[in-house]
């Protein structure tokens, strides 16, 4: 294998996982145009429901559709997914977009100490040092406009960013089996949520869905099928050949993608230090990527050192006589 298909093999869940991030920043602009024309149920119904169909489609259409393995998996999923979405979207109500987008990001920093503490390896002074530089590159960037004082909203937001840390560190455990069946868990964790927000959202989508205007319609395909289907799928591929860390990491740069978007879409500025905190995110990437792969590696090289040789009794006792 050459040296261009390792480092391509390397990057793709990078890539893959920014790609996440940056679909995720712009749907916070498109969920909050579509909320105006009817509600925050009415938009998690609109985004799910037809998701979960589509998926639904895509699975049965396989040769081997069967989705025993994936439902309980798929279902702690989606009630991790269902309980965050719920929460940032009433919790962005009652607070600032700032103190939202910098509560969240906290994500970053609780789940690699989950993984840590599930794992049962401490994590290196360089993937620590790479995400702590993350979080202040994402303060610097979101905080240019000031804080607003602390309420409940931002108790709900604290909430959330411990769900979707949670969230990661479930993907990760679901997909280590290299077998791992991503179009079957996003399913089941799709049409799980939407069974949610079906029950939330529904009276209030039918009741608005008459005066959808055709923006309104294109809003439902971006979140539907850019950020539910291919996000979902993307993001459990990524964490399934990379960490939970490291993807908790690339996904928490997703403030900074909906700042970018309001800057270059709404008219928003950032200021000085808003360009300095993407310039510090930028280098906690770059730095986390490196620090990543050397602590997955040492990881590898652990499990190898500990396993018993051909010839262990321990393995001896247990083949056939």
């Amino acid at each position: 294998m050459s040296f261009t298909s390792v480092s391509t093999r390397r990057l793709l869940p990078d890539a893959v996982l920014l790609i996440v991030a940056i679909m995720w920043g712009g749907s916070y602009l498109a969920a909050q145009d579509l909320a105006v024309a009817s509600s925050a149920a009415a938009v998690m119904c609109a985004r799910f429901v037809p998701s979960a169909a589509i998926l639904l489609v895509l699975h049965f259409a396989r040769a081997n559709n069967r989705l025993r393995d994936s439902a309980f998996p798929g279902m702690l999923l989606g009630t991790l997914r269902a309980a965050t979405i719920a929460l940032e979207t009433i919790g962005v109500t009652l607070t600032s977009a700032t103190n939202a987008g910098l509560i969240i990001a906290l994500s970053i920093l609780l789940t690699p100490i989950l993984e840590s503490a599930l794992t049962k390896r401490r994590l290196s002074p360089a993937l620590i040092g790479s995400i702590l530089l993350a979080l202040i590159g994402i303060t610097l960037l979101v905080g240019g406009q000031g804080f607003s004082g602390v309420n409940l909203g931002d108790g709900l937001m604290l909430v959330a960013a411990a769900t979707r840390a949670l969230l990661g560190v479930a993907e990760a455990h679901f997909t280590v089996n290299k077998n791992a069946d991503v179009l079957g868990l996003t399913t089941v964790e799709i049409a799980f949520g939407a069974v949610i927000f079906a029950a939330w959202g529904g009276n209030s989508l039918l009741e608005h869905l008459p005066s959808f205007s055709v923006a309104n319609w294109l809003t439902i395909a971006y979140l539907c099928l850019g950020c539910t289907i291919l996000a979902f799928l993307g993001q459990l591929w990524a964490t399934k050949h990379t960490s939970a860390s490291r993807a908790g990491m690339l996904l928490g740069t997703e403030p900074g993608w909906a700042l970018l978007v309001g800057v270059l879409l709404a008219g928003d500025r950032i200021g000085v230090l808003g360009y300095l905190g993407a310039a510090v995110l930028l280098v906690a990437t770059w730095w986390g990527a490196r620090a990543e792969q050397r602590w997955r590696r040492g990881g590898l090289a652990q499990q190898n050192n500990s396993a018993p040789a051909a010839g262990d009794p321990a393995i001896s006792a247990n083949l056939p006589h």
